[in-house]
């Protein structure tokens, strides 16, 4: 069974007012056949302004969990006013899957979903209000932190090679990442160079200059819920070199580029194991942009794909025009990345220079600023951190996940 925007609302109404009443049932408790006191529960809805009024439900539930007696009690949507629990202090956990025609008449289906922590269930105190996101249930890991930027160098002139990302579990069950990929976007997002492959249109694939691989045999690398791995490019303590600078002794992995050539060399921590290079653009060391201009994406093969298998088979060399010149021109040294591949993606750009995401909409709407220009060196310093946008019935922390940097992520120091 379906429910329309407007039938959802009027039983949600019909089940507030009935609370208002604060009706009481009893049942008999499952120890001593002692009458138990429970109360309606309601919930009252706060969706997307993105979700169009003429949705239409195709399931939902929310899931209540007291705290104090772990007791969990889930209900399907629309609840009623039949619904009830006993006095308690409750996290809440709502899912919801929605389906809607899109501004260009095709169907969409979408999941949203809510969380609610500590909610008071009593004769007086059991409306929640759930303020629903959109999110993805295959987003099972995504970007915690970014802070590509680094800290500022002695002279405050340029940043450091301090630079890390964090790769978080969004779910309440272990995830490995054995296998997960970090890629980052062959173009800038201030790009107005138009592609003529069509390969390697936005909407298409995601056309990548770096593939660096998680090593594992399927289970070596857990991340537990609610918890997260670190990422970095050099695993040293750099406030050795420049005070004020971070501590990376502490990181699960790094990324690391051994060059035999010329005098540019990697710093490699022997305690730390390093990340698999698939393909690298740059012939010495991979820095990730420090303008923070570029697009990344936390990437899942499929089962069977080897590093020799990708680059056979996803090679990206386009055919572009030029905005500045006029001219055909060819994009070399990239690969395809499937957007079915892509667990988690996020477009980086300083405000004036944006123009247009690397990563396609269904990915990342639109972008996470960390400055007004790309040589703002307030820049230095501060990295992106996910927004937290509850708890889960479980009781883990879940992180804002609706598609949509600007609205995912905050700017803060680094320190």
């Amino acid at each position: 069974m379906t429910f329309n925007r407007i039938q959802v609302k009027h039983l949600l109404m019909c089940a507030v007012l009935t609370a208002g009443l604060s009706t009481v049932t009893t049942s008999c408790s499952n120890d001593d056949n002692t009458p138990e006191v429970t109360y309606p529960v309601t919930i009252i809805e706060n969706l997307p302004s993105e979700l169009p009024s003429s949705y239409v439900m195709k399931s939902g539930s929310v899931t209540y969990t007291e705290l104090n007696t772990g007791r969990v009690t889930t209900f399907d949507l629309p609840m009623t006013v039949a619904d009830v629990l006993p006095a308690g202090t409750y996290d809440i956990d709502g899912t919801m899957v929605v389906t809607y025609t899109d501004a260009n008449g095709a169907e969409v289906e979408q999941a949203l979903r809510a969380v609610v922590s500590q909610q008071v269930i009593s004769a007086t105190s059991q409306s929640a209000t759930l303020k629903w996101f959109f999110y993805n249930p295959e987003n099972t890991l995504v970007f915690g932190e970014v802070y590509f930027a680094g800290s500022p160098n002695a002279a405050g002139t340029n940043g450091l090679y301090d630079t890390y990302l964090t790769i978080y579990n969004n779910t309440d069950e272990v995830q490995y990442a054995d296998g997960i990929a970090i890629v980052e976007s062959k173009l800038t997002n201030a790009s107005t160079d138009r592609i003529l492959t069509a390969a390697n249109q936005r909407d298409a694939n995601f056309t990548v200059q770096t593939v660096y691989v998680i090593p594992g045999s399927g289970k070596d690398v857990a991340i537990n819920p609610g918890e997260s791995i670190k990422i970095v490019d050099q695993a040293i303590d750099w406030s050795n070199q420049v005070a004020g600078a971070l501590n990376h002794t502490d990181a699960d992995f790094e990324w690391y580029d051994e060059v035999t050539t010329g005098t540019i060399r990697d710093t490699d921590n022997p305690a730390v194991p390093n990340l698999e290079k698939w393909f690298s653009y740059s012939n010495t060391i991979w820095l990730p942009s420090n303008q923070c201009n570029r697009s990344y994406a936390i990437v899942r093969f499929p089962e069977g794909m080897t590093a020799e298998k990708f680059l056979s088979e996803q090679n990206g060399e386009y055919s572009y025009i030029n905005a500045a010149t006029g001219k055909e021109m060819a994009g070399t040294k990239c690969y395809l990345i499937k957007y079915e591949w892509i667990l988690d993606g996020i477009n980086l750009s300083p405000k004036e220079g944006w123009t247009l995401g690397a990563l396609s909409t269904s990915v990342d709407a639109s972008y996470a600023a960390i400055a007004d220009a790309k040589v703002d060196k307030t820049r230095f310093g501060k990295k992106f951190v996910r927004k937290v946008a509850g708890v889960s019935a479980a009781g883990n922390t879940v992180l804002m996940d609706t598609n949509d940097s600007a609205n995912d992520f905050n700017v803060v120091s680094a320190n």
